[in-house]
């Protein structure tokens, strides 16, 4: 049997739940820019290769349950009732999965309705026995012990053992069996029906544990003997068994893995070959950077080869700066070929330089920029130290240079001063086009060396998420996207060294010369992919993604101010309320734990306190206490609600109150946030170190956090705050003659609606809450289930409230109803500005609708997908949430323009709301100008407006 062809068989559903559990406990497991989940999908691949790379199988099989009642389920109903149902996000995970391992590893994904996938398991394994296959089974259940035979090789690779191939997977053959439960292969399933099985919800033999059943095992051998010979069993022991003998048969069936289930024919058991273009797409989309760059290990694993190209991969063997040397060409794109191909130009002499700034001075075509890139000693812009500078400014491998500044190598250096003099009025002039990858770091560096850049006219990051705002945008991403190859990272260049000062000048202007080279090549790709999206969406580029670069770039220059005193007294003061809080939870539960211990608490909840175990599932330590849990149990019991208010506030202190003074930078005495241009799929900028867009603002607590933010002394912050935006773009968007007669006289539309739904003129505060409520919950999909729980109204009434609305507003759900189509259709939708949010759908899946005529889309049957029901509702809401964005990036541009002769400073941006400082003397001439400026930077059928105020600090001014 040595020499048969070894066959992996995968239980799916353990190996996908293992992967689940085991990255979101680590920061909430890990997603794509967009939100796509990617834990399963991640967790699942690495063990999948890792597993495969050591047993090097011929074949590869994966097994699935389908979700859907088994035979078992009609045995007992109670069989597996226990178990909670998996959050929306895994199903979302491994339908992803299914997809990826179908169409690009070209693996059998086997699936039968009625059984679980250990009996899909135990078939395919009697099929490829009887084809003369040796059989490895992956997976965590002990169940599938009881197909181990040594007679057949057929043994399980348990996951949970000792260490096999370093993945904590140890390999179960007969010996190992009886060593794990004490029985044969062929007795395991009359040992669970002796002991039960608690995970399954098998009941088992009341009082019968391991031990006893094991005995009872190695004397009689099975269970038709042991009640045969009932009457010489121990008394009390046969009293148990007499009791529950029906169980015993019972839970033997419901143990028992089938044989017979039906399989698709021909069972293709041989590995096919997989499509590693195909398959290099689908992890770029999925953002999985670690996997992509092990597409070479996934070829040999699973045979096949890239499909043909018009180049071919092949291995750079001169390659010295530590890059993979044999990388996959895996589009047509022409290769650029990495590190020492490249032929930098040392600019290490006066004579250099000067040849260097007359070149330079020459290039004014905007269709030619020149590449500029900086190497530094820090990702903190007001910290980094100038290393070098790279240039490109043609397409020849030489036509580029490098100029060393500051590294720490003997190698021949200019001074940096005396450089940066030279550069400096080529890179402020307007009239030299430069292209760069990530400008505003690259301008904040040059502006903390005192230096100004302008003509930038092509920013690659920007220009690539333009294109796909959920992809990867790093040069590494695009590089191996367009010309088939990664270059050498940062970390595989600087290695051990702490930053790229210790790299030798000759390696660090091959690593830089290939940056600078890979952003001129890809500046010219990029202008034409916007170019045939159509003049749109290159408007939009140059309009206001592109001028809105520098507007960040100063707000994050500018930073805000924070009272560090005021943040340690308000630290001492949420201190001590935490302590009471905890103090009147252990009152509440009648014991003291540890609220910040979920196993604690979930102990206390559920077996303590006896609340509902429904809402909540099991996890590997006990029940899960998260959030959504929490607001299923509030007001099931008063310690909920005093472990929500404890875990807002321990938030609220760690990451805000305590944080921020530590952020505050000792240059400039303020706080500078990153604002990431690049990132949300909707268009929305997001913030960083801190984030500030997170801020709560519910509670008296969290309000006071914003007190700590002060302008410059003696001026005022100002805070400028669009009032219900994206309903007015909803109303404008849609045309529903009601809103948009509301908002034109200045109605109150939540006013309005709240009437609409209860019939009635007059409506209460409360009442007025559930009309904001469903009006903002319709744009992002709210369902029946989730406004009954904001609300607090019953399913049934709250599923009358949204058929209610429907009714009276047809052209909102007629319009979000239309963007769901054109997803479907088209594959993207867009927002009032032409900014493009994509959708992938897998082609055997909504995919199928690509190309359709819009309207002949049934959207009902389409939305039945479960994880592609999700996106169709991120499509639905896309184009209003990004047309915010549109609109507020835009006044972000015009009000850095009309302030500039005043004394005003933007300084933040939060969601809707903009953050600004002036001086007391232009503080009413500025909040007026901004208001008009937010209000009509864009018209609409609706009118804008914007909430402006001034305070001494931020919280007075919101």
């Amino acid at each position: 049997m040595a020499d048969a062809p070894l066959l992996l068989l995968v239980d799916g559903h353990s190996l996908a739940f293992r992967s689940y559990y085991a990255l979101a406990k680590r920061n909430g497991g890990l997603s794509t820019s967009s939100g796509i989940p990617t834990s399963v999908t991640h967790g699942f691949l690495k063990a999948l290769l890792e597993t495969a790379q050591d047993l090097q199988p011929q074949g590869v099989v994966i097994a699935f349950d389908t979700g859907q009642p088994t035979f078992r389920h009609q045995l007992d109903t109670a069989y597996k009732a226990n178990r909670g149902d998996a959050p929306e996000e895994f199903h979302q995970d491994v339908h992803n999965l299914q997809h990826l391992l179908q169409e690009t590893l070209r693996l059998p994904v086997c699936i039968a309705p009625g059984f679980e996938a250990d009996d899909v398991i135990a078939a395919v394994a009697g099929h490829a026995v009887e084809q003369s296959w040796r059989v490895r089974i992956l997976s965590g259940d002990r169940d599938l012990f009881q197909l181990v035979d040594d007679r057949k090789d057929v043994a399980c690779l348990y996951m949970g053992g000792g260490p096999y191939g370093g993945q904590g997977i140890s390999l179960v053959n007969e010996a190992a069996v009886r060593q794990k439960l004490g029985v044969a292969p062929h007795q395991v399933v009359d040992f669970k029906a002796l002991t039960g099985d608690s995970s399954d919800n098998i009941p088992g033999v009341r009082g019968i544990g391991p031990k006893t059943a094991t005995t009872l095992l190695a004397e009689y051998g099975d269970l038709d003997a042991i009640y045969s010979a009932l009457v010489t069993v121990k008394p009390s022991l046969a009293k148990k068994l007499d009791a529950d003998r029906d169980s015993a048969f019972r839970s033997r069936q419901l143990a028992r893995i089938r044989v017979d289930v039906p399989l698709a024919e021909p069972l293709q058991l041989a590995l096919e070959g997989l499509d590693a273009t195909a398959l290099a797409s689908r992890l770029h989309q999925l953002e999985l950077q670690s996997l992509s760059r092990q597409l070479e290990a996934f070829r040999r694993c699973f045979g096949g080869r890239a499909k043909a190209q018009p180049h071919e991969a092949r291995p750079d063997s001169d390659h010295e700066t530590g890059g993979d040397s044999q990388r996959l060409q895996l589009n047509g794109s022409d290769p650029i070929p990495p590190g020492p191909r490249l032929h930098p130009r040392l600019i290490t002499t006066e004579a250099a330089l000067a040849a260097l700034a007359a070149r330079l001075e020459a290039s004014r075509n905007p269709a030619e920029p020149v590449a500029l890139d900086t190497e530094t000693t820090s990702l903190n812009p007001f910290q980094a130290q100038l290393v070098g500078i790279g240039i490109c400014w043609g397409e020849n491998k030489d036509d580029m240079a490098y100029i060393p500044l500051g590294h720490q190598d003997t190698h021949p250096q200019l001074d940096s001063d005396s450089v940066l003099s030279r550069m400096a009025p080529w890179l402020a002039s307007a009239e030299h086009p430069k292209c760069l990858q990530n400008a505003k770091y690259d301008r904040l560096v040059f502006l903390h060396h005192g230096l100004r850049l302008d003509g930038v006219v092509m920013d690659t990051l920007l220009a690539d998420y333009l294109l796909d705002p959920a992809g990867r945008h790093s040069l590494g991403d695009m590089a191996q996207r367009h010309f088939g190859f990664l270059p050498t990272s940062y970390r595989e260049l600087v290695g051990t060294h702490k930053t790229i000062a210790a790299v030798e000048v000759k390696d660090a202007a091959r690593y830089c010369a290939m940056d600078v080279h890979l952003t001129r090549r890809l500046a010219t790709i990029l202008r034409r992919a916007l170019a045939a999206t159509g003049r749109r969406l290159e408007h939009l580029f140059t309009t206001v993604e592109m001028p809105l670069e520098p507007v960040l770039a100063r707000m994050e220059a500018t930073g805000i101010s924070v009272d560090c005193g005021y943040l340690q007294t308000l630290s001492e003061q949420l201190a001590e309320q935490l302590e009471q809080l905890e103090q009147q939870a252990h009152g509440a539960a009648g014991c003291p734990f540890n609220l910040a211990s979920p196993k604690q608490l979930g102990e206390i909840l559920f077996e303590t306190l006896q609340l509902d175990r429904r809402k909540s599932r099991k996890t590997k330590t006990g029940y899960s206490t998260d959030a959504v849990v929490l607001e299923r149990l509030a007001g099931d019991h008063p310690v909920v609600s005093i472990v929500l208010q404890h875990r807002t506030l321990s938030k609220l202190k760690g990451t805000y109150v305590d944080a921020l003074p530590a952020l505050v930078e000792p240059t400039t005495g303020r706080v500078h946030t990153d604002f990431n241009q690049a990132v949300t799929a909707t268009g929305r900028l997001s913030s960083s170190n801190p984030n500030l867009q997170n801020i709560p603002v519910r509670t008296a607590f969290s309000r006071q956090v914003r007190q700590a933010f002060l302008p410059e002394p003696g001026w005022q912050l100002i805070s400028a705050d669009y009032s219900q935006i994206e309903l007015r773009i909803l109303a404008h968007l849609c045309g529903e003659p009601l809103l948009l007669e509301a908002y034109n006289r200045g109605d109150d539309v939540h006013r309005l609606t709240a009437q609409v739904l209860l019939d009635k003129k007059e409506v209460s505060v409360e009442e007025l809450r559930l009309g904001k409520t469903v009006n903002f919950g319709v744009i992002y999909g709210m369902g029946p289930q989730r406004f009954a729980r904001s609300t607090g109204v019953s399913r049934s009434e709250a599923q009358i409230f949204l058929d209610r609305y429907h009714s009276r507003y047809p052209r909102v759900f007629a319009f979000l109803e239309h963007q769901e189509r054109l997803a479907l259709s088209q594959g993207y939708v867009e927002t009032l500005l032409g900014r493009r949010r994509l959708f992938h759908f897998a082609p055997q899946g909504l995919g199928r609708y690509r190309g359709c005529d819009p309207m002949s889309i049934d959207l009902d049957q389409a939305r039945r997908g479960g994880l592609e029901a999700q996106q169709l509702r991120a499509a639905a809401n896309a184009p209003i949430q990004g047309s915010s964005a549109d609109i507020v990036k835009l006044a972000m541009v015009r009000l850095d323009e009309v302030l500039e002769p005043l004394p005003a400073r933007l300084l933040l941006q939060v969601h809707d709301e903009l953050v600004l400082e002036a001086a007391p003397e232009a503080c009413a001439q500025v909040m007026d100008l901004v208001r008009h400026t937010m209000e009509t930077v864009l018209p609409l059928r609706v009118p804008l407006h914007v909430e402006a105020r001034s305070g001494s600090n931020w919280m007075e001014a919101k």
